[in-house]
């Protein structure tokens, strides 16, 4: 379903990875903001796990935005100290106007 006037109303940053070599055959990831865009967030559910002997919850939201070619799985959402992974995109109607994204965002 697509958003009605008004429903996007969070504006997100969207970052894409880089990955620069540190020299030593790893390599460093650096966040680079692309585009600001306003979006629905709605969240999906939650689950914990133990992850370096603590508890780390996960939360699933769904991102829905309107079209933007740096879109795609791999690059993240920010906003504020929020940092929400994409992890699947789809087109949400016919015409290709908004994309929905499902997300997950990571709590301590």
């Amino acid at each position: 379903m697509t958003p009605g006037a008004g429903e996007l109303r969070h504006r997100l940053v969207l970052e894409v990875a880089t990955e620069v070599s540190d020299g030593a055959g790893g390599a460093t990831r650096s966040w680079t903001p692309v585009a600001s865009l306003f979006a629905r967030v709605e969240p999906r559910g939650r689950r914990e796990r133990i992850e370096d002997g603590r508890n780390v919850g996960l939360v699933t939201h769904r991102v829905t935005v309107r079209r933007h070619g740096n879109v795609a799985r791999g690059t993240r959402f920010v906003e504020g100290a929020r940092r929400l992974r994409v992890l699947a995109v789809e087109d949400l109607d016919p015409q290709r106007r908004f994309l929905a994204c499902l997300c997950e965002e990571e709590q301590e």
